[in-house]
């Protein structure tokens, strides 16, 4: 869609112009401007005001474009170059550029000049060539399709609206075929049906603002700026009056006007002038009060910080604001662009407050212009009105003089009253504070010092630099406040992350979010999962602003919260003092598990925030449990730790021993982490008096005769042996499901940080699905795969276990995947609640044999964990897919994935022989077979000497 060629705006002076400039320029760096079209920004001439319809002339000359161009390509004049006076807070850069509420964004922000681009790319789409020529203090909602832009001549849009709102701005008599017949200036209805302007509903053609100039007629009006100096000429009066032949130079009218009648009316062919009247929206902020009224419907509060508490009464308006303590905006007030005041804000009710920095003789400072907003600033002396009281009146409270107010030859008015000091913004305030009739130190004599400015003058002297400063600050602040809340939402925070507007605002909202996870860790322990979560996205900010040290502090104290959520979960189950020891020997064994569907739903803080649900099965591998804890009572008082199939043995003959850190991948992590458990040490004894009470050492023998790596739980199984084991030689009860919990929280211990599924998978016999709801405590409900023994067989000829001999390599992923769940991203999130849901459907295919659709579902886990974490995959684990690919309905990686054993699930028994000979016969020493069948049992366990 083919958008403007040239986009013009114009502007009242050249400091005005270089405001727009600059905004202008601020949305082209950011990506928001299209880059084919040619933005610019034209001031009147000498600073002289030329009115909109000498400004359209003066900026065609300054475009400078011929006829030729002009057939081929479409322009967008939008006119701001009032004083805004009936709207003070936006004289100093017009309404074109100020804030307005968004439509679409809650508490969001807009401008009429983003706005007129947005809707205009629907004129433009239409308009064949020449000049559309726009109001800046109004926003247009219409159906473009409405109106016939490409006629010859001059083609305006006109709304349909009530008499009362036509009263307040230009009215058009279109007659047959859209044709205009008269051109109405603020009429009255009397005025508007003697025209025979008054349409069938009663309402009026609303001028809207909207003139389009064929080719033709905007290279004649391009001539005309030729002329050395140009006169004051009203587009709405003078030219669309002119159109119509309602306006004529006077006789004795200077060759300029003369020439503008021939372009408007020759004799020998006028230029054709037509109107569309439209249904629409028509937005025009003129007045404070149409503004108030205005942005007040969205809250009030528009593109403010506010640090403090805020207290906004009725219809209140808080704009462009960044204020460090509270603020009390009264019913009616408006308060714009106060900064760096000190103290409480407050203002009475219907009074404006707007703050602004200038550039003035003497030196910059800021002024407070505070004012009524029923306030007219043109009206005359005699009915002028100062916080919407007589302006006389509020002098004589104030002790002021007419003649100290006023000077010069200009009518006195509002406009021109030189009220307002010069100060620092502390003694503006203090200066606005007597004005408005609050206690202050500032009084007459104070501001008969002072160098003062009128609404006009300040306007004119605005500093764009300290307005810029003002507004990076204060989007540094919104910013911030947008990321704190955000993260407090549970939204990933990594799009604002990749658009920092500097590094100071996103470490102050780490830090903003660190505090309030404190906070949160001293109240209910179910608030220690938020916690973590702000912690997180806190050391996402502090990292990304360059402080590592606090942000790996921050990701720390994360865990720490996850694990004290654990213990918090499970510690009504777990028995502080050990009991006396009942057996000789001990020996428990347990089956691994491989899963098929689930797998890290059942991981804090995950699980406790919605709940695990997980399908896997317990197998018996090549006949046998592999996973073996024994325990036997010694004479020795020493706790001693074996691990089959690594030759190591340690002895542990004090406490200090046994609570000394292990070394990083200590085959004595589980088994030591199980003793602290089990309540060893005891607090107060040492460790030989401890065993003694409790009938004599003990030896620790763990095995697991399985590679290690394998991804069926075999660590989580291992730590469920060891406690049980435990549990068994001293004498205490301890069910599957306190089982269970009492791994998770040793792995905590342990830092690993894993779920539940792993030590369930084997602590619970068969196929089944394991599921709990949201909470800290995690109640695993079991239900068996609801399946026939035919069945069961056929899924046992069709999946078959292979042994990639691939040892996973990569490290901390459990930490990793926490730690972007903890962080919300996004995509972490879909696929953690994804793959609970496969886990039931996967169940269902299983108790119907669907073994198709079942391989489906392996399949799109498989994908699902590679986007959890793209090392769950490698070159090698592909190439064994892509041999299997012919065999088989899906396949996936049991466990975390990247090595370890491999699920394929081929399409029938025959299938399923033919890959077993593909796969010896293509890579006879890469991996092997692994016979394997479902336990029917859990954890076995033998005693003996009782």
């Amino acid at each position: 869609m083919r958008f403007w060629d040239v986009v013009i705006v114009t502007a009242s002076s050249e400091r005005q112009a270089g405001l727009y400039h600059d905004e202008i320029e601020r949305r082209r760096l950011s990506g928001v401007l299209p880059a084919e079209t040619e933005f610019l920004v034209v001031p009147d001439p000498d600073d002289r005001r030329v009115g909109s319809g000498g400004a359209t002339i003066n900026a065609l000359g300054v475009l400078g474009k011929d006829r030729e161009w002009w057939d081929g390509h479409r322009a967008l004049l939008v006119h701001s170059g009032g004083d805004s006076r009936r709207l003070p807070q936006y004289s100093p850069g017009g309404k074109l550029f100020g804030v307005l509420p968004s439509r679409t964004e809650p508490r969001g922000t807009t401008t009429v000049f983003d706005e007129t681009l947005a809707l205009s790319a629907a004129w433009a789409e239409r308009i064949p060539n020449g000049l559309l020529v726009a109001s800046g203090d109004v926003v247009l909602r219409f159906d473009a399709s409405q109106v016939e832009w490409d006629r010859p001549g001059v083609t305006g849009v006109a709304m349909r609206l009530d008499a009362e709102t036509g009263s307040h701005h230009g009215v058009y008599v279109v007659g047959a075929g859209e044709q205009v017949y008269t051109f109405l200036q603020k009429p009255t209805a009397a005025e508007v049906k003697a025209a025979g302007g008054m349409l069938r509903d009663g309402r009026v053609a609303v001028d809207i603002g909207l003139l389009r100039f064929d080719a033709e007629l905007t290279t004649a009006l391009t001539e005309l700026a030729g002329f050395r100096t140009l006169p004051a000429v009203d587009l709405y009066d003078e030219i669309t009056r002119g159109l119509t032949g309602q306006w004529k130079p006077a006789s004795d009218a200077g060759i300029f006007w003369r020439e503008l009648e021939r372009i408007l009316r020759n004799p020998e062919r006028p230029a054709e002038f037509h109107c569309a009247v439209v249904d629409g929206e028509f937005i025009h902020a003129g007045t404070t009060r149409s503004f108030r009224r205005l942005a007040a419907v969205s809250g009030g509060v528009l593109d403010s910080v506010i640090s403090g508490a805020c207290h906004a009464g009725h219809d209140a308006v808080i704009l462009e604001c960044d204020i460090s303590e509270g603020v009390t905006a009264s019913r009616g007030s408006i308060l714009h662009g106060l900064t760096g005041l000190s103290g409480l804000v407050e203002v009475p009710e219907e009074t404006v407050v707007h703050q602004l920095p200038v550039e003035a003789d003497g030196g910059n400072g800021w002024v407070i212009r505070v004012y009524g907003v029923e306030d007219d600033p043109k009206q005359a002396l005699e009915n002028a009105t100062w916080f919407n009281r007589p302006i006389q009146e509020t002098l004589a409270r104030l002790g002021l003089t007419r003649e100290e107010v006023w000077g010069g030859d200009e009518a006195p008015t509002l406009w021109n009253a030189a009220l307002f000091p010069v100060e620092t913004p502390d003694e503006a305030w203090a200066c606005a504070r007597w004005m408005m009739g609050y206690a202050s130190e500032y009084d007459a004599a104070r501001w008969r010092d002072s160098r003062r400015l009128s609404l006009a003058g300040s306007a004119r002297c605005a500093d764009g630099k300290a307005l810029a400063e003002a507004r990076n600050h204060r989007l540094q602040g919104i910013w911030q406040e947008t990321v704190v809340e955000l993260a407090e939402s549970g939204t990933d925070l990594r799009p604002l992350l990749a658009n920092l507007p500097g590094l100071a605002p996103a470490a102050a909202a780490g830090r903003s979010l660190r505090k309030h996870a404190e906070e949160l860790r001293k109240g209910s322990a179910e608030n220690f999962n938020h916690a973590a979560s702000h912690l997180m996205q806190s050391s996402r900010l502090l990292r990304r602003a360059g402080f590592e040290h606090e942000a790996e502090q921050a990701e720390g104290e994360a865990f720490v919260c996850i694990q004290d959520a654990v213990r918090e979960g499970t510690a009504g189950d777990v028995e502080a003092t050990p009991g006396r020891w009942c057996f000789e020997r001990v020996s428990v064994c347990a089956p691994p598990r491989i899963d098929l569907g689930g797998g890290w739903s059942d991981t804090p803080p995950f699980c406790f925030d919605w709940g695990g649900t997980v399908l896997n099965c317990a197998l018996e591998i090549d006949g046998a449990y592999p996973i073996e804890t024994e325990i036997r009572r010694i004479d020795e008082l020493v706790i001693r730790c074996c691990a089959d199939g690594h030759d190591a043995v340690a002895e542990y003959r004090n406490a200090e021993e046994l609570l000394e850190p292990c070394r990083p991948g200590s085959v004595f992590s589980i088994p030591r982490a199980a003793l602290g458990l089990h309540g060893l040490p005891v607090k107060g004894q040492t460790l030989k008096e401890t065993l003694a009470a409790l009938g004599g050492g003990i030896e620790i023998r763990c095995q697991v005769r399985l590679p290690i790596g394998s991804g069926l739980g075999t660590s989580s199984i291992l730590a469920a042996t060891v406690i049980r084991a435990l549990a068994v030689i001293s004498g205490r009860e301890l069910g599957d499901h306190a089982l269970s919990e009492s791994v998770m929280q040793l792995e905590q211990r342990m830092t690993t940080g894993g779920g539940w599924q792993d030590q369930a998978g084997g602590i619970f016999p068969g196929a089944k699905l394991l599921i709990t709801g949201p909470g800290l405590r995690q109640r695993i409900r079991v239900q068996p795969v609801q399946w026939s023994d035919g069945r069961r067989a056929e899924f046992c000829e069709r999946l078959v276990l292979y042994n990639t001999g691939i040892q996973r390599v990569a490290k901390d992923l459990v930490r990793q995947v926490i730690s972007r769940y903890l962080a919300r991203e996004t995509a972490t999130i879909q696929v953690l609640h994804s793959i609970k849901t496969l886990a039931v459907e996967m169940s269902y295919a299983m108790a119907e044999g669907d073994w198709k659709h079942l391989g489906e579902l392996l399949d799109r886990h498989w994908q699902l964990n590679q986007v959890l974490d793209p090392h769950t995959t490698n070159a090698p684990i592909n190439a064994i897919l892509d041999r299997a690919r012919p065999f088989i309905y899906g396949a996936k990686l049991a466990g975390a994935g990247g090595g370890g054993f491999l699920m394929l699930l081929t399409r029938d028994a025959e299938a399923a022989a033919a890959l077993r000979v593909a796969l010896s016969k293509e890579a006879p020493k890469l991996g092997a077979f692994v016979p394997y069948r479902i336990a029917e049992e859990g954890l076995r366990v033998e005693t003996d000497g009782e």
